[in-house]
């Protein structure tokens, strides 16, 4: 069976080769239209270029590292409003924050499963469709969510199975 056609655009940066061809041939094949980039400087040409519908980043990488990425794609007219997932092993209440002051939607932990980084990616592009619609907007101009660190804390606190 094959998987449905979204036909969003998921840019990923990711210094691993190996993470990285399995990222995005996992979200290819889950109906996405998934590109790779090995650091963040391609990953900043590409996305200018093409504008995706949501970017997936490692955070530790040489040269232009995942917050560095962040800003650069805050601080373009053009991809301010592009949901960013950024991908760490390095997880501290350091990283949360600056991710967080990066305009991150989401953070995951590494080694991240491909079917975690799928449902993570599924829910902040239905985040930004819901306030999108909600503001009046255009999906490419929703402000990022609740770092994923946090909004878990806050549905637990509800009691909320997520």
């Amino acid at each position: 069976m094959d998987a449905p056609q979204t036909g969003t655009v998921v840019l990923v940066a990711e210094d691993d080769p190996h993470a990285l061809s399995g990222y995005v041939e996992f979200l290819s094949t889950n109906g996405f239209i998934a590109s790779g980039r090995g650091d963040g400087r391609e990953a900043l040409n590409t996305a200018l270029e093409t504008v995706p519908d949501i970017v997936v980043t490692d955070i530790a990488m040489p040269g232009l590292d995942g917050f560095g990425l962040a800003e650069a794609l805050r601080a373009d007219r053009l991809t301010k409003h592009v949901p960013i997932v950024g991908m760490t092993a390095h997880w501290t209440a350091e990283i949360q924050s600056e991710a967080q002051r990066a305009g991150f939607n989401a953070m995951l932990l590494k080694p991240c499963l491909p079917t975690h980084l799928l449902a993570e990616i599924e829910r902040v592009l239905r985040h930004a469709k819901l306030m999108a619609a909600a503001l009046g907007r255009d999906t490419h101009e929703v402000e990022p969510a609740l770092p994923v660190g946090l909004r878990n804390a806050v549905l637990r606190r509800r009691g909320v199975d997520y």
